[in-house]
């Protein structure tokens, strides 16, 4: 009976490709638009619903603007972007940079490539030139200039010597 469970139960889903030391540079029209860096990377297409990148080691991206600056910056400890949806999702110690300064700190982010929204419903904290706020959820635009914290919790103004 053991024998005819391991045959007929459920499959273990393989991935079907794996990378080792990812670095990828995507362009537009000789533009520099992105750039990531993972040290594993697992693309699931068979077996699925729909096909899936995983990172489960990590992740780190540059977004850049027409001139070529880094706009922002994604790190996590994990990702995993859905191929039909265009969503990201990315978990674990996440920190996101904007080109103002400002600093997203969360467990949990979802990144929607067609809406161009980032969104959360874990706790979040932003830290700023001025303040530091903190709160349960986030919905913000993509670049992350733009950002509501919708369920806040407080902030702390910070002085001219307090440390980040």
């Amino acid at each position: 009976m053991k024998e005819i469970e391991e045959i007929s139960g459920p499959q273990k889903i393989s991935p079907t490709e794996i990378a080792t030391d990812v670095d990828v540079v995507y362009s537009d029209s000789a533009m520099l638009k992105m750039h990531m860096k993972t040290p594993l990377m697992k693309r699931f297409t068979i077996k699925v619903k729909e096909g899936y990148t995983e990172m489960p080691k990590g992740i780190f991206v540059e977004f850049f603007d027409d001139s070529g600056n880094v706009k922002n910056m994604l790190r996590a400890n994990y990702a995993i972007k859905y191929e039909i949806s265009k969503l990201m999702e990315v978990r674990y110690n996440v920190v996101v940079l904007n080109s103002q300064g400002d600093k997203l700190e969360t467990e949990h982010l979802i990144w929607d490539e067609i809406k161009r929204r980032i969104t959360s419903d874990k706790f979040v904290r932003i830290t700023t030139k001025k303040e530091i706020l903190e709160g349960d959820g986030l919905d913000a635009n993509e670049d992350f200039t733009e950002y509501e914290i919708l369920k806040p919790r407080g902030s702390k103004l910070l002085d001219d010597k307090t440390e980040k």
